[in-house]
């Protein structure tokens, strides 16, 4: 990963171990963060770790994460946000060791609701990709970072022109989780494509 593409990234919430490399960028999360809103239950997380660059019309993030062995809820990966009720995250998300499970939550208004999706990768790699076009967002992960499949098409209802776009880690439960993020980039997408 080229530094200089990073130039404009600032952080949410900078973890205290960071560390820049050949292969990336190595990050471990901080024990008992998350993201996570439920006004219902008057239950709010926003203390994951959240690096993002401002942007705004219709655009694609795509990044690859690397990492060992996840637990319960460890979490890497994409998060689009508006301010911290209303967000929306594609992550590799194990109810337990060993789970290959990707998550997707789209926070409005305070609510968050959790979709969990079965899928079979390795596990010690992946690529998410979260696409804007016409308002809506469209979340895909990938094995290989050349075939992605579709997860949800979700909207946020208080969704703006300009957002934050990023990568995220968190570890709710235990305090030495770690990945590394190999690549990200955000593109700008052409209004007129579908």
């Amino acid at each position: 990963m080229l530094l200089d593409a990073l130039k404009d990234f600032e952080w949410l919430n900078e973890p205290e171990e960071v560390y820049f490399g050949e292969n990336g960028m190595k990050v471990k999360a901080t024990l008992d963060t998350d993201f996570w809103v439920n006004a219902r239950h008057k239950f709010s997380k926003d203390n994951g770790h959240f690096f993002f660059k401002r942007g705004s019309g219709d655009f694609t993030v795509t990044a690859k994460w690397r990492f060992y062995r996840p637990e319960a809820f460890e979490q890497c990966g994409l998060m689009v946000r508006i301010d911290k009720n209303n967000w929306l995250k594609l992550s590799l998300m194990p109810e337990k060791p060993g789970d290959s499970r990707l998550a997707t939550i789209c926070a409005t208004g305070g609510c968050a609701d959790w979709a969990l999706h079965d899928f079979n990768m390795p596990q010690d790699e992946i690529w998410y990709k979260i696409r804007r076009c016409k308002g809506e967002y469209l979340l895909y992960c990938s094995d290989d970072g050349e075939r992605f499949h579709l997860l949800r098409r979700c909207a946020l209802l208080h969704d703006m022109d300009e957002v934050k776009i990023g990568a995220y880690i968190c570890s709710p439960q235990r305090d030495n989780f770690e990945a590394v993020l190999e690549n990200i980039e955000i593109t700008q997408n052409n209004r007129n494509t579908a």
